[in-house]
C-alpha cells in the first residue's frame, strides 16, 4: 500500500536503542522533517547513548505534529536531550501537537531530560507522552517550562500550555496519570496554589519497577531542596512506587542546576551510579 501522505509540519521520530557489548547503540531510527536525531555520544564509562534531539527549524509552530517513538531493548541506557530551549512560536489559530511514546524492555534505563520550553506569545502546545516499563525498567523524566520570552515582556502572555503523562507497566497496570494545562489568560499563574510569584516550572519523575524507592528519599530530596535560594520544591513518594519532584524558581539556572542535583541522588540511589555528566557546549 501507498505510504500516507504526510504535511510537511508533520515530524516523525521513530528510534530503537540495543545493548551491544558494554555500549547501548542505535539499531533503527527513522526520522522526518522537522525532528532530527544526532549519532550518540557517550559522556561516561557506563555505555549510555546520550542522544540529542533537534528541530532544524528552529521551533514549533501552530500547526506542528510531532510523534516521537523510543524503544529501549533488553538493557538498554539513553540519555535523550535537546541541544538547546524548545521555543513554541504564537499559534493563532491551530495548537501544535507532540506525542511520545517511550517502550522500556527488561532491565532499561531511559532518561528524558530536554532543555528548557519557552513559549513565545499567544503559543498553544498539547503535550502527551506514554511511558510503558518493563521488568526492572527504569525511567527519569524532566522538564522545565520558562514563562516567556521575559526580554520582551511576555511573561505568561501563552495561549495553553498542556502536558499529560500516562505511565503502565507490561501488564497493563497503570503506575501514574498526570495532567497539566496551563491558561494564563484564564488563569492567574501567580495566584495562590499555582506559581505564587515565581516565574519557572521544573517537574521531574523518577519511575522504577524494579529497586523500591526508600520511604525516606522523598524528604532527603526536600532538605536537598530547601537549601536552595530562589527556589521552592519538594518530592512526593507515589503510592505505585516511583518520585514525583516538583519546583518553582525565580531564573532558569536555579531550576536547571536543581533538577540535575535530583537526577544524579534518585540515579545513585535507584543504579548505585551517578547520573550522567552535563555536557558543556
Amino acid at each position: 500500500m501507498p505510504a500516507p501522505q504526510r504535511r510537511p509540519n508533520d515530524g516523525v521520530l521513530h528510534l530503537v536503542l540495543q545493548q551491544t557489548g558494554r555500549r547501548t547503540v542505535v539499531r533503527d531510527c527513522y526520522a522526518h522533517m522537522p525532528l532530527q536525531v544526532l549519532r550518540p555520544i557517550y559522556l561516561d564509562d557506563t555505555g549510555t547513548a546520550s542522544i540529542y534531539l533537534l528541530n532544524p527549524c528552529g521551533g514549533v509552530v501552530g500547526g506542528d505534529t510531532y510523534t516521537i517513538t523510543v524503544t529501549l531493548q533488553p538493557g538498554a541506557r539513553a540519555y535523550l536531550t535537546t541541544p538547546s530551549a524548545t521555543k513554541l512560536y504564537a499559534a493563532q489559530a491551530a495548537v501544535a501537537q507532540q506525542c511520545m511514546h517511550f517502550t522500556l524492555d527488561a532491565g532499561a534505563v531511559l532518561t528524558y531530560m530536554p532543555e528548557q520550553t519557552i513559549p513565545f506569545a499567544h503559543a498553544a502546545f498539547q503535550q502527551q507522552i506514554t511511558v510503558r516499563l518493563g521488568p526492572d525498567a527504569c525511567a527519569f523524566l524532566g522538564e522545565i517550562l520558562a514563562p516567556g520570552r521575559l526580554a520582551r515582556g511576555e511573561a505568561f502572555a501563552y495561549r495553553e500550555y498542556s502536558s499529560n503523562l500516562h505511565v503502565e507497566d507490561t501488564q497493563g497496570n497503570v503506575v501514574l496519570v498526570e495532567r497539566l494545562c496551563l491558561q494564563p489568560q484564564q488563569q492567574p499563574l501567580q495566584g495562590l496554589g499555582l506559581l505564587e510569584g515565581y516565574a519557572y516550572l521544573g517537574t521531574f519523575y523518577a519511575l522504577s519497577s524494579g529497586a523500591a524507592i526508600a520511604p525516606n528519599l522523598a524528604d532527603d530530596i526536600h532538605a536537598l531542596l530547601a537549601s536552595r535560594p530562589r527556589l521552592l520544591g519538594s518530592a512526593t513518594r507515589l503510592a505505585q512506587g516511583g518520585l514525583v519532584v516538583r519546583l518553582l524558581a525565580m531564573d532558569h539556572t536555579s531550576v536547571s542546576q536543581a533538577l540535575y542535583d535530583v537526577w544524579n541522588v534518585l540515579h545513585q540511589h535507584i543504579l548505585g551510579q551517578a547520573a550522567v555528566p552535563r555536557r558543556t557546549w
